[in-house]
Formats: C-alpha cells, sequence, structure tokens
C-alpha cells in the first residue's frame, strides 16, 4: 500500500470529502446513466408489468406497489452486477469489500440516522406516515410484511447503493468534482424517488417526504461511501436504516 492511501485512510470525513476519486472509473457517465435509467424503467415499467401478469389486472393497489417495486429492485440488482462482470477493474470499481468501517458498526449508523431522519421528517412536516414503499402492507397480512420487509430491509438498500453509491457517484465525482458530484448523485436520487413513490400518494408532504427525505438519504450514504471507500458499508448501513423505517410502520399500524 503506498503512502497516499495510507493517508487517505487517516483523514477524516470533510478532508476526504474535499479530495477527487483516486481512479477514474472504468464506466462512462453515459453507462452511470444509464444504470439510473434503467432502475427507473425496471421500477414503473416491467416490475407493474410482471406483477399485473402475475395478479391478472392493473397495478393499482398500494399491497401491489409494493410487490412491483421489490421485483423492480431485484431486477436492477441483478442488471447492475451483471452489467459490471465485464472485465475485473469494473468489478473492483464496485467497492464492494468490507473497507474500513466494521459491518456491525456500519449497520448502527444505518439505524441512528434511520431514526433521525424518520423523525426529522415526520415531525417538521406534521405526519407520520410510513415511508411510501410500504404504505398500508399490513392489508395482505403476513405476505404484506415479508414483502415490505424484503423490499425496505434487503432489495432497496442493495438496488440503490449499486446504483447511486457504487456507479453513479464517483463518476459523478470525477467528472464534476468532489462536492459537486456528490451533490449531483443526491439530487439524482431525488429525482427518481420523487417520480417513483411519491405520485400513487397525494396525501405525502411533497416538500419534506419527497425531497427532503431523499435528498438526506443520497448526501448522507454518499458521504459514507466516501469516509468508507465501500458499498459493502453503504449497503449494510441502508438496511439498518430500512430495518427503522418497517418498524416504524410497524408502529404507526399498531396505533
Amino acid at each position: 500500500m503506498d503512502e497516499s492511501q495510507t493517508d487517505r485512510r487517516d483523514m477524516k470525513l470533510m478532508a476526504k470529502l474535499s479530495l477527487p476519486e483516486e481512479t477514474e472509473p472504468p464506466w462512462s457517465l453515459l453507462s452511470a446513466g444509464l444504470t439510473v435509467f434503467a432502475m427507473f424503467i425496471c421500477l414503473t415499467v416491467i416490475g407493474p408489468a410482471l406483477v399485473a401478469i402475475i395478479t391478472r389486472g392493473d397495478v393499482n393497489l398500494p399491497s401491489e406497489f409494493t410487490l412491483s417495486w421489490a421485483i423492480g429492485m431485484a431486477l436492477t440488482v441483478v442488471f447492475a452486477l451483471v452489467s459490471r462482470r465485464s472485465s475485473i477493474e469494473s468489478w473492483r470499481a464496485l467497492r464492494l469489500a468490507r473497507g474500513e468501517l466494521p459491518l456491525p458498526l456500519a449497520l448502527l449508523v444505518g439505524i441512528a440516522f434511520g431514526l433521525a431522519v424518520d423523525l426529522t421528517v415526520s415531525l417538521s412536516s406534521g405526519a407520520f406516515w410510513p415511508v411510501p414503499q410500504i404504505w398500508y402492507f399490513q392489508a395482505r397480512g403476513v405476505q404484506g410484511l415479508l414483502q415490505a420487509l424484503l423490499l425496505v430491509v434487503v432489495l432497496q438498500p442493495l438496488a440503490e447503493a449499486l446504483v447511486f453509491q457504487a456507479v453513479l457517484l464517483p463518476r459523478m465525482r470525477w467528472s464534476f468534482g468532489p462536492w459537486r458530484g456528490v451533490v449531483a448523485t443526491a439530487a439524482a436520487y431525488t429525482v427518481l424517488y420523487g417520480l417513483v413513490f411519491i405520485p400513487p400518494y397525494s396525501f405525502y408532504n411533497v416538500f419534506w417526504h419527497g425531497i427532503i427525505f431523499p435528498v438526506s438519504i443520497g448526501l448522507f450514504f454518499s458521504m459514507l461511501r466516501i469516509y468508507t471507500g465501500s458499498t459493502s458499508a453503504v449497503i449494510i448501513a441502508r438496511m439498518g436504516a430500512g430495518l427503522i423505517f418497517l418498524l416504524t410502520a410497524l408502529a404507526l399500524v399498531g396505533t
């Protein structure tokens, strides 16, 4: 390991955020953008189409939205991984190794962030709602709970970390600069979140639930990826946050 790599490990978060990417990602800005677009298609077209085939009807119930998004996230994970298997360099650039932060600690960081952002958005908006991905999951009993668990604790953390923190973030930072790359990645995540998850539910506060919530997620997990140098740490942290979002939904259903 060279001296520059050692120095990066000893740096504080703000110092790391100010540094450019160590190496150029082995994919273009267009390729990174197409990965985000592929995720959008999986969530809005392919997932709902498959659910419509399974249920032999239109996807128009909240529980069916959850299932279609779970399928879309699973397809996104497959696409993101398969598309980066073309070369060893591309696969390594995903940074799936453990990184500097122990994974149990990453889980606790995600849990703490989930609590903080959930309370902030709920209190500030004056509306305590579950995250829209799992709205009304209790309508299908155990099946709905399992779908919600699979979506927000497993598939969504995997898909979003791979697309935004593993693929898009390093390309954005290399192309636009360290800080602007982080902001651009968070903006891209916010746009996708607002287009996919908010439109089915008009009662969600667009500013708090549709902008502040995803911006916070996009910024926080991008900074975590830069600090740890590990996409796996981001995935585990996202799973911790997803667990909090599910527990919040369970608490609200029980009241």
